[in-house]
């Protein structure tokens, strides 16, 4: 069962290493990520793994098609860095990771929200610096007020859960509703455009797909209130990043907390102390003090990392053995 895994982090490394050997997988772990100048490291194996920064477009997978890859096990529940559709036609089986642990970017997105209300950041400083004033620092109490979630899946429900307990107001926008959520959470499902005029928090967790990318654009950025908070751990295409900066230059919008990014691919999980970025857009974002960035770390947790990579190693293991896939794991 040879199998080279692309992007491989050093946080990855003893969780793959640990799975790997217990289904007797013969693994190459490389640090680079898979595009036209790597994937022919591909050659004579059967299958690879790779991470959702790896680049899985048309030209690349007819390259690993022709080198003779016949799985891939996609480290990542999202696969929009995928080119389905080619894929198919080329008979690649591709499997995923659909729900490693939606708890932990629940907690994320409730850490990033609480930073930006109570000023976390700033207050850790001024104290650093002696200063134990309040000034600048005031908030808004949670309760009582109306969460409003795009996107309801196993992360979704999970976030809905939290902001219940905490005595808030759930409206849901999603294409299924759960009664089960209506009922036990007293939550309400609505469409997007009253979801973003009655919320005072926002927070994404739909996946990437050609109907969602921009779904917070110039035009439905403008139903927001302007004391809204404004959460994304789902996936950076979902908003436009120009629009939002439109956004917080009037000084419309409370506060953002975001743990992805649109260009997110050559910057994030990269050390640029010494170089600096140049992304003019994720600069500019960064300027502003009511803006909160992440390093797409909502999910890294020893569980979710553990699972990730037992998952992964699962799909391959029985890809090799010819044995049926969980079908909620297949993506083609």
């Amino acid at each position: 069962m040879k199998t080279i895994f692309y992007s491989v982090h050093n946080f990855e490394i003893k969780y793959l290493t640990l799975w790997c050997e217990k289904y007797g997988i013969k693994a190459t772990f490389i640090e680079a990520h898979l595009t036209k100048d790597t994937l022919k490291l591909s050659g004579q194996h059967d299958s690879i793994s790779c991470w959702a920064s790896d680049d899985l477009s048309a030209e690349i997978l007819k390259e690993l098609s022709n080198l003779g890859v016949k799985f891939i096990s996609l480290r990542s529940a999202g696969f929009s860095h995928l080119d389905v559709n080619v894929a198919k036609q080329l008979g690649l089986m591709v499997a995923r990771v659909p729900a490693y642990s939606p708890q932990a970017i629940a907690e994320h997105t409730l850490g990033l929200l609480m930073s930006l209300n109570r000023n976390l950041p700033r207050a850790f400083q001024r104290v650093k610096d002696f200063n134990f004033t309040l000034d600048g620092l005031e908030g808004i109490t949670l309760y009582g007020k109306c969460v409003g979630i795009i996107g309801v899946g196993k992360i979704g429900e999970a976030f809905a859960k939290i902001m219940y307990g905490m005595g808030c107001k759930l409206y849901l926008c999603d294409l299924k509703k759960d009664q089960k959520l209506i009922d036990n959470l007293d939550a309400e499902y609505v469409d997007l455009k009253s979801l973003l005029e009655k919320s005072d928090v926002i927070s994404l967790h739909c996946p990437l797909t050609e109907k969602t990318k921009y779904i917070l654009n110039e035009k439905t950025l403008a139903y927001l209130k302007k004391d809204a908070f404004l959460l994304n751990t789902g996936r950076g295409g979902l908003i436009d990043t120009q629009a939002l900066i439109g956004k917080l230059k009037k000084g419309e919008i409370r506060g953002v907390g975001l743990d992805v990014y649109e260009h997110e691919e050559s910057v994030f999980a990269h050390d640029h102390s010494l170089k600096g970025i140049s992304d003019e857009k994720l600069l500019r974002l960064m300027s502003f003090p009511n803006v909160l960035i992440t390093s797409h770390q909502a999910f890294f947790t020893k569980e979710a990392l553990e699972s990730i990579s037992k998952i992964s190693c699962e799909n391959i293991t029985l890809f090799y053995q010819g044995k049926n896939i969980p079908q909620e794991n297949i993506v083609v």
